[in-house]
């Protein structure tokens, strides 16, 4: 709902290029009984949406100007604000130019790498990871497999000779929910998402409350919904 603010709504000056950002915005009035006081502008935001990293309280008393309301004098040094704070924070873009979040890349071979190595690669490409061992370590295994199709974001594992235990999940419930809803819960339990279609998941192939290794890919089918 917060996010719908910012990209639909009176927040749309908090956008950040390549991140998502929920927000409201915030206007109070003076007091008549009061001269002295003046209008108050603010602005709230949450980012990354899915998994928040950075919340930004942003007030100003009495601005100057045409406008005192928050979305218009507010919201835009919010968004100056997390454009340089994001990144600084090493938190990864989900856009690059008009490449869309959901579209996929194959996940690079670091097999035989040190870790070291191996989680550069694996960043670069724009996916997390979880890693056991340490930096010196060669990785003797990733989860998913190298040549994987997946979305930026996605968590992939890597592990070394000795530290090579798997974690099980349960696969959570993901009919009826956004894909924001979907990653987010999938996410959670270090898993991974793969979709087909836009709207609302109407499907998944593992089905909900399945033990499956961390790092799985789960495929949801996607379909709008339709007005009555």
């Amino acid at each position: 709902m917060l996010e719908s603010v910012v990209t639909n709504g009176t927040g749309r000056y908090a956008t950040v290029k390549g991140y998502s950002v929920a927000g409201k915005t915030g206007t109070s009035e003076p007091d008549d009984s009061d001269k002295d006081k003046k209008y108050v502008a603010s602005f709230a935001a949450i980012s990354p949406v899915e998994s928040p990293e950075v919340v930004v309280l942003l007030t100003l008393y009495g601005p100057k100007g045409k406008s005192y309301h928050g979305s218009r004098v507010a919201a835009p040094v919010v968004s100056q604000i997390l454009t340089e704070v994001l990144p600084y924070l090493g938190i990864p873009s989900e856009v690059s130019g008009n490449t869309n979040k959901n579209d996929t890349k194959d996940l690079p071979n670091v097999k035989n790498k040190t870790v070291a190595e191996a989680k550069k690669i694996i960043e670069k490409a724009g996916f997390n990871c979880k890693i056991s061992g340490e930096e010196e370590d060669l990785v003797t295994e990733q989860t998913p497999k190298a040549g994987t199709k997946l979305v930026s974001g996605a968590t992939v594992l890597l592990y070394t000779k000795g530290n090579d235990t798997k974690v099980s999940q349960t696969v959570p419930k993901l009919n009826g929910k956004t894909i924001s809803e979907a990653k987010a819960a999938l996410k959670e339990k270090n898993l991974n998402i793969r979709i087909n279609g836009s709207g609302i998941i109407v499907s998944q192939d593992i089905a909900a409350g399945t033990s499956v290794e961390e790092g799985t890919v789960v495929g949801v089918t996607l379909q709008k919904e339709i007005d009555e």
